[in-house]
């Protein structure tokens, strides 16, 4: 193998490609593998077809869709590629749907108005104190958290049923969880739940609307992305080209794929999910730190769903389309509006996660899209519900390539004992992307962007064009879409868990029940 030849990128989602185009625009001679026919990865934009005489639902994202403010990455990038967001309705009320009561409220979080309003304080009360414990996690080594190993030993239900007092407030943080990181709660350590939401700045701003991560859309798709570079790119990506062999020495790599061809290079970047990495061979096998992170992190389960109307009778209700649910008996966990301006269909996008996913995706899809149906039938309380006029769905964790969706997640002891693995080198020359790697809103568009021009530039700078300091870059803010500070009531910033509350109770009580005997004692001593 010669120490010349180009760069090899193992992967042609959004991260793989931008490292590949970064490092074409620098003058650096790239190859990009893809496993699949397309180029995406995990963003996928549906178009219908009007020779096919499709509905006119003008388009919809099937994989990851939503950009916010502090995502400054994918915002620069859609500017670069003349890509204009559009922004998200949030106008009208929300839904938190339980064993056939339906909570409908507005603003952050639900009221739970059928139970007490205890169910609300706890609620807030936990959002806090997950909002305190985020900040101490650090973004780029949540395993030199002061209280790392503590909370890595637990899982996010551990951490719910010690400090959440009310069963409303747990299933609701519970579905939270799931809707974040298409996994359950039980699955999950708490140290990653943490870090996850410090990449996405916290529980509010990851779970908002407006000034949220759930602020935008891109006009046309968010696989436009990955084809536009994919055009600048042109030649030089190889699809259907699933790599199963890799061979790195000090000076240069050997690439082999399925169907036997062979890429030698002088790097490579891997910019495919860390579960992925298990079906390639590695000579020399991979440091047993990395092996043992990629065997503990599995995907997410997730069927991603949208059901389009010909009327938005859910905003004639005055609700927004957004919609919580995990009770486990409801298929549907978690519901978004499709709103695209001038176009005829309306959407509601559904999430199926967890144990709903594997039962539904063996089902035909008339079936499943009978189910969902239901299940939206239910939490609007319209019988319109269950006659769309069009659907469509993509069953991710039954991506051969992929493995599932949105992305990986870490079970208890992962992070503390395989973490400093994620990000670090394999020998000289490989080098690691992939939106799990990012240090900013891992999961989403803007880390796996993030991530891949961080391996670029770590490329670059083994090749002596740039110095160290050079890697690592702050994006600058967005001016067109700048961070605005959620403005939080003062209750939820001032409120005292009621395991505090109690605390204080019990103490006052104590004092006054003193003062009472001392008073007693005082009188009778006359």
């Amino acid at each position: 193998m010669s120490s010349k030849g180009p760069v090899i990128v193992i992967g042609a989602g959004l991260s793989g490609l931008s490292a590949a185009k970064l490092l074409h625009e620098r003058g650096v001679e790239v190859v990009v593998l893809e496993a699949n026919d397309r180029v995406g990865g995990r963003t996928l934009t549906l178009t219908p077809s009007a020779e096919a005489g499709d509905p006119q639902f003008g388009w919809v994202d099937l994989g990851a869709s939503y950009v916010g403010p502090s995502q400054n990455h994918v915002l620069r990038m859609c500017r670069e590629l003349g890509c204009e967001t559009y922004l998200c309705r949030d106008n009208h009320d929300s839904i938190y749907f339980s064993k056939g009561k339906q909570c409908r409220y507005s603003g952050s979080w639900p009221g739970f108005w059928w139970t007490s309003p205890l169910a609300a304080w706890d609620l807030r009360a936990t959002i806090r104190k997950l909002d305190d414990m985020v900040l101490q996690v650090p973004a780029d080594r949540p395993w030199q958290a002061p209280h790392a190993v503590e909370w890595d030993q637990i899982t996010v239900k551990d951490f719910l049923k010690k400090h959440c007092w009310t069963r409303d407030a747990r299933e609701f943080l519970e579905g939270m969880c799931v809707v974040n990181n298409t996994a359950q709660d039980h699955e999950m350590s708490l140290l990653f739940f943490l870090w996850y939401l410090r990449q996405g700045k916290g529980v509010h701003r990851i779970w908002a609307i407006k000034d949220g991560a759930q602020e935008r859309k891109i006009i046309g798709g968010s696989q436009q992305l990955s084809i536009k570079i994919a055009k600048k790119l042109g030649g030089r990506i190889h699809l259907k080209k699933a790599v199963v062999q890799i061979r790195h020495t000090d000076d240069a790599v050997m690439v082999k794929t399925l169907d036997g061809a062979v890429f030698n290079g002088s790097y490579v970047i891997m910019a495919i999910p860390p579960p992925a990495h298990l079906k390639i061979h590695f000579d020399p096998p991979l440091p047993s730190l990395r092996c043992g992170l990629i065997q503990r992190c599995p995907m997410g389960l997730v069927i991603k769903c949208i059901v389009f109307y010909n009327r938005e009778f859910w905003v004639e209700k005055g609700y927004n389309g957004f919609v919580s649910c995990m009770d486990g008996v409801e298929v549907v966990g978690n519901v978004g509006e499709d709103h695209k301006p001038g176009i005829s269909l309306y959407g509601l996008i559904c999430f199926i996660y967890g144990q709903h996913a594997i039962q539904l995706k063996d089902m035909e899809q008339s079936a499943r899209r009978d189910a969902v149906c239901h299940s939206l039938a239910k939490f609007y309380d319209s019988q319109e519900a269950l006659k769309p006029a069009h659907y469509v769905e993509k069953l991710w964790l039954e991506e051969p390539y992929i493995c599932g969706c949105y992305t990986t997640y870490c079970p208890p002891g992962v992070l503390t004992r395989f973490g400093p693995a994620i990000r670090e080198p394999i020998g000289s020359r490989i080098y690691i992307a992939g939106t799990e790697t990012a240090l900013q809103w891992t999961g989403y568009m803007n880390g796996a962007i993030e991530a891949g021009e961080r391996a670029a530039r770590e490329v670059l700078h083994a090749q002596g064009e740039i110095s160290s300091s050079d890697v690592w870059v702050t994006e600058p803010e967005f001016p067109e879409v700048p961070v605005v500070s959620l403005q939080l009531p003062w209750l939820e910033i001032c409120q005292p868990s009621i395991e505090t509350f109690l605390t204080i109770s019990v103490l006052i009580i104590g004092l006054l029940v003193g003062l009472s005997r001392w008073l007693l004692s005082t009188m009778y001593s006359r």
